[in-house]
């Protein structure tokens, strides 16, 4: 209560009071009154009539007593209507304190209601009965000492497949007869990840393992067989703002389709082309400097498997490991350079624009060198001296619901043996996308190219057209894609993928690919 009310009902209790004694008295003298006149009819109190005083204020001398009596009445009529005026007023005093009580109360248990379930959410995030660690769901499941300076999030990724493929038969190219329509199910990719950071925001470092192709790039004889393997596993240190250095085993920055995670791919699958003339994952160190409108990566590593290693000469996937001690690579240099011209550098780890998105473009380019060790001309079971370099350059324009992206990508392998001195490559992608409704997206892509040296290195160049769709029932946690692929070019063993699905076709010119996926991601 405030002090205006207090004073004003403190000034109803005076005045209540006040009229009460006047009441009090009022009646007293009224008595007084009655008692002289009574006197004076009997004798006893002649003083009061000879002095001609009345027992009632204000009321004329020499009334009989029955208009005195009546005027008394009066008098305590109006003491008995003020008494209940005042009773009134402090009846109503009182129930508004009492009914601001109840709304004080009423707002002291809409706080602590507020407060209590504060102290429920906190308590879900805070473990008081361990270290005082963090833990919870924020864009991924995480758990952090409570300083700050440990964090660990984990992650998954599912990704089913659907495929069915249509190919002519061909019996007298001595294949035989077999189905046209070919279908299976699969699962590409079972993956947990675990990131974070120790020690201190400077300090980051990423583990992804899990069930996969051990040799998705088909480097190797071995490429179709399914193992556990690791991905990635590398640990970097942020030195300032802009440079970090990063050691471990990740994908070497050398194509875009590459450097985009598989969960973050526009179709089911990268292109032929990036499996055939992509560099895959290796072992090294990383240099790695970024500001606001560029980036720039230099890995020095074990070098790729693509062509030296594992293609030409049978060498075992380098991935898990290369060893730094064999007869191997001499040594193995990447470097790309990016130049963002519009948008956020976190929007180009996706091909994909979703509408209300930032509208950006991306221009990069790439090399790639990397010698084989030469301790004899032809060493039995080694490397003959070779040299492998490649460049690419790729764009990426994205535009609030629809998306571009082109790259070319040369290859140039020297010196691998008398008979096979120099290997050429060249290739394109071009892919395009926009999205129909607020959830699903339309896309297309082309690929064309491979090597110049038919006789050793396969057929004609690939020409390869796929259409599809993208349904984001949840972003790209819960995707469902489907595409739609034609063959208008022969499929060199050289640069088939069972992966994929595209398998060798050197005869025929009418291979067809259905491909569905459905993809979970946490």
């Amino acid at each position: 209560m405030d002090r205006s009310r207090k004073q004003w009902i403190a000034l109803a209790i005076a005045s209540l009071a006040v009229h009460a004694s006047v009441a009090i008295v009022s009646a007293q003298e009224g008595s007084s009154g009655a008692s002289s006149v009574v006197s004076r009819q009997s004798g006893i109190s002649g003083q009061s009539v000879v002095s001609g005083q009345s027992g009632v204020p204000g009321v004329p001398v020499g009334k009989d007593i029955q208009s005195q009596l009546q005027d008394l009445q009066r008098a305590l009529d109006e003491a008995v209507l003020t008494n209940s005026a005042v009773r009134t007023e402090l009846n109503q005093a009182r129930d508004s304190y009492d009914n601001d009580s109840w709304l004080n109360e009423q707002r002291a248990a809409s706080v602590m209601s507020l407060v209590n379930d504060v102290l429920a959410d906190a308590s879900q995030r805070v473990n008081l009965y361990g270290d005082g660690s963090m833990m919870g769901w924020s864009d991924g499941f995480h758990l952090s000492s409570a300083d700050g300076l440990f964090r660990l999030n984990i992650g998954g990724l599912m990704q089913t497949q659907f495929m069915s493929r249509w190919q002519g038969t061909n019996a007298t190219a001595g294949f035989g007869q077999y189905d046209e329509w070919r279908y299976g199910f699969g699962v590409s990719r079972t993956q947990l990840s675990f990131d974070g950071h120790a020690f201190g925001r400077g300090l980051t470092y990423l583990v992804e393992l899990g069930w996969g192709r051990n040799d998705p790039y088909n480097h190797t004889s071995n490429s179709e067989q399914m193992t556990p393997r690791m991905w990635d596993a590398w640990v970097a240190f942020q030195l300032n703002s802009e440079t970090q250095i990063k050691l471990g085993q990740f994908m070497l920055p050398f194509t875009k389709e590459a450097i985009i995670k598989s969960p973050y791919q526009m179709a089911i699958f990268p292109s032929l082309v990036e499996y055939r003339m992509g560099l895959e994952r290796s072992q090294g160190v990383e240099l790695d400097w970024k500001n606001n409108d560029r980036h720039f990566s230099l890995t020095v590593s074990n070098g790729s498997a693509a062509l030296l290693q594992g293609l030409l000469f049978g060498n075992e996937d380098p991935t898990p490991p290369l060893s730094a001690l064999g007869s191997d690579t001499l040594y193995s240099v990447t470097m790309r350079h990016e130049w963002k011209l519009l948008g956020e550098w976190d929007q180009f780890n996706q091909f994909t624009s979703p509408p209300g998105s930032e509208r950006g473009v991306l221009i990069g380019l790439a090399g790639h060198r990397q010698n084989t060790e030469s301790n004899s001309p032809v060493p039995v079971g080694g490397f003959p001296p070779g040299i492998f370099w490649g460049v690419t350059a790729d764009m990426v324009m994205q535009f609030d619901g629809a998306s571009l992206f082109g790259a070319v990508i040369y290859e140039r392998v020297l010196d691998i043996s008398v008979s096979l001195p120099r290997l050429n490559l060249l290739a394109f992608v071009a892919q395009g996308s926009t999205y129909v409704t607020n959830q699903t997206e339309l896309f297309a892509r082309w690929e064309s190219g491979g090597p110049d040296r038919e006789a050793i290195a396969g057929g004609d160049h690939l020409q390869i057209v796929t259409v599809g769709m993208n349904h984001y029932m949840d972003g790209q946690d819960l995707k469902f894609t489907a595409d739609l692929g034609f063959s208008f070019g022969e499929v060199s063993g050289f640069m088939a993928n069972t992966q994929a699905g595209w398998i060798t076709d050197v005869r025929r010119r009418n291979q067809v690919l259905v491909r569905t996926q459905l993809q979970l991601m946490f």
